[in-house]
């Protein structure tokens, strides 16, 4: 076998890594798994967890409000635990006022600074004073060119005329 350099290292990468895929995926296929056949592929930690919290609430549900054996108000009253936990629940754990200050205020105290700093720099010493001092030195290069003097006026228009003749020729 005559293998150049880089071929035979490609077939020695291509079989090497053959073998651990092999032996990879005969670990995958010999796992025993705790579920039936009709459930494999599911996290049984998370089909468990989610199965206990199903049986708590509904259990809790139950004992609250279908059997009435404990009032909830007096029994969320009756311990500061609960009842912080209740209100945290019952303020939607204050996503509102989270949402109100990271949308609402934050976004409006950014803009107004934007806005003063904007205001103060562009506008007024942008726009205000750069158009003043723009407007004022183009209107010195228009003074210097108005001489008074017709001739000198159709000496200008006669090049610009020939300007834009050669220009639409070339």
């Amino acid at each position: 076998m005559d293998y150049h350099s880089e071929e035979g290292l490609h077939h020695t990468f291509v079989d090497i890594l053959k073998i651990h895929m092999v032996f990879i995926l005969n670990i995958i296929a010999t796992e025993i798994s705790i579920l039936p056949e009709f459930l494999q592929g599911l996290n049984p930690v998370a089909l468990g967890s989610s199965l206990a919290a199903f049986a708590i609430g509904a259990g809790l549900g139950y004992i609250f409000y279908i059997g009435r054996w404990v009032d909830p108000v007096k029994f969320v009253n009756s311990n500061l635990f609960f009842y912080g936990i209740h209100k945290l629940l019952l303020n939607r754990w204050y996503l509102n006022a989270v949402i109100y200050w990271c949308f609402v205020a934050a976004p409006l105290w950014l803009s107004r600074g934007v806005f003063r700093y904007f205001e103060k720099t562009a506008i007024d010493y942008g726009m205000n004073d750069g158009f003043q001092k723009a407007v004022g030195w183009s209107a010195k290069v228009v003074q210097g060119t108005q001489t008074g003097v017709s001739q000198s006026y159709l000496f200008v228009f006669g090049a610009g005329l020939l300007f834009v003749v050669l220009i639409l020729l070339i």
